[in-house]
């Protein structure tokens, strides 16, 4: 079953925009937040009380750590053991992003933290001191992704985020308690969900949505970007754009490794490709769900339910509630203004499909719990073949898929919903909600067409389509 994202803003009953305006990022607490901390963002943070401590933190603890293994003589050696003591991060959970969200186990285990070291090794021998050498080689070290990536900088500045989540909470008036973490008291939110622990707010613009040395294909085409750039890599390292396998990427690391002057240029390429954060203001992903949406839409659009309030409701009487919130939302994006939720600030490109899901569900919620409906609306995060379902009791339900109109898989997504009715007990009645932001060929639609005719014969009540046009609109003196 399905859970509603709960945010930070949401639990402590301020307005969403408050927390944005801020600066820090309005977390989801019960289901993840597919952000990640990226080490090389800390310098350009916009917070310069967290930006000084950010980088200083971060230079002290890696300029330690090269300071040993320089002075390592062999491995496991006393200088050796120290290096390793520090490079072995664990999981933090309470800043809420990555897969995990402090449930999974994301740190650096004994052997990786060895294999990083023997590698940091090599390149201190060669004489780089840069402290963002250890991100380059999470390039090449298997088992190194965004969240570890992402845990290894949380770890390195938590107490910098700690001052920065107690300025947040003072301005935003949000109380606070307590907490102990590295050894320092500091002031912070319990979270909501889980009192024994605290919250971390973090800055938003030192977030990707994957780091940069975890994101090869961005490395390579920054790699080209410049023909200086582009000349330099080719000639010290090799041409990264290309590197598509594992073998290739072997490769690129032996050339990286041959010199000082090789791996520095590969330092500079990871510079060059991590000069922007994610835009959480756009959220081109739908990362950030939007509780202010969720908690407006019924009182500014109301939508009157109240037949259905107070009851259990039979099949059809849940399909005629679903039908209504659908066509509610039509009309919301058709022509209330909400097709702006649907794309970036300058109109040029559409959000993704998750954006679009999330934005329908925060508006279903709403209107059901305005009506005191006695049904449970559940969602799968868009995980599955159903995007989203509507049922009171056991046998009562209807499906509801969600697709963007430029989704290459939208008429397959048609034929895989037809297992959910093969695999599910009694009959269900479902919807095909098709967001209209480009793409939405006749091809497209003979093919649906004929998709939806071959349910038919095999005699099973087919979805119904529902078309909602989510183009940008021109304002009306422009029409």
């Amino acid at each position: 079953m399905g859970v509603e994202p709960l945010t930070l803003s949401m639990m402590w009953e301020i307005d969403q925009d408050a927390i944005t305006v801020a600066g820090a990022i309005d977390v989801t607490l019960n289901c993840d937040t597919n952000l990640f901390i990226d080490p090389l963002l800390l310098a350009e943070a916009s917070d310069k009380e967290f930006r000084d401590c950010a980088t200083a933190a971060y230079e002290l603890r890696f300029g330690q750590i090269i300071e040993l293994l320089a002075a390592s003589k062999k491995i496991d050696d006393v200088a050796w053991r120290a290096a390793k003591k520090q490079i072995s991060f664990h999981e933090v959970g309470y800043t809420h992003l990555g897969y995990s969200s402090g449930e999974g186990g994301s740190g650096f285990g004994e052997k990786l933290a060895g294999n990083m070291l023997a590698t940091a090794k090599e390149v201190v021998d060669l004489g780089v001191e840069n402290p963002n050498l250890f991100v380059a080689l999470a390039l090449f070290e298997e088992g190194v992704g965004a969240d570890r990536i992402s845990d290894m900088t949380t770890n390195i500045v938590i107490e910098c985020l700690a001052k920065f989540t107690s300025r947040k909470c003072k301005d935003l008036g949000v109380g606070t308690k307590e907490f102990v973490l590295n050894g320092a008291t500091h002031q912070l939110p319990p979270n909501p969900l889980k009192e024994t622990e605290p919250v971390l707010l973090v800055p938003k613009d030192i977030v990707r949505d994957l780091p940069i040395a975890s994101d090869w294909s961005s490395v390579g085409a920054a790699a080209k970007e410049t023909a200086d750039l582009r000349d330099r890599v080719n000639a010290n390292i090799g041409e990264i754009w290309k590197a598509k396998t594992r073998k290739d990427k072997d490769e690129i690391r032996r050339n990286a490794m041959r010199s000082k002057k090789s791996f520095e240029t590969l330092l500079e390429v990871l510079r060059n490709a991590a000069d922007e954060s994610y835009d959480v203001d756009n959220d081109h992903r739908g990362e950030i769900y939007p509780a202010n949406i969720r908690r407006s839409i019924a009182k500014e659009v109301p939508l009157d339910l109240k037949l259905y309030s107070g009851k259990k409701l039979g099949q059809k009487e849940v399909d005629e509630v679903a039908r209504a919130i659908i066509d509610k939302f039509k009309e919301l994006i058709e022509d209330r203004g909400l097709w702006k939720e649907l794309w970036d600030d300058r109109h040029e490109h559409a959000r993704m499909e998750k954006a679009m899901q999330r934005l329908f569900y925060a508006v279903a919620l709403s209107y059901c719990e305005a009506n005191d409906l006695d049904i449970s609306p559940e969602s799968d995060g868009g995980a599955g073949p159903v995007d989203f379902k509507v049922s009171s009791g056991a046998s009562a339900k209807v499906l509801i898929e969600l697709k963007r109109s430029s989704n290459p898989k939208l008429v397959d997504g048609y034929t895989k919903q037809l297992d959910a009715y093969r695999n599910s007990e009694g009959t269900l009645l479902a919807y095909y909600v098709i967001i209209d932001v480009g793409g939405l060929t006749s091809k497209k639609m003979g093919k649906l067409s004929e998709a939806r005719s071959a349910v038919l014969a095999e005699g099973l009540k087919p979805s119904e389509f529902v078309i909602i046009d989510g183009n940008v609109q021109k304002s009306a003196s422009k029409r």
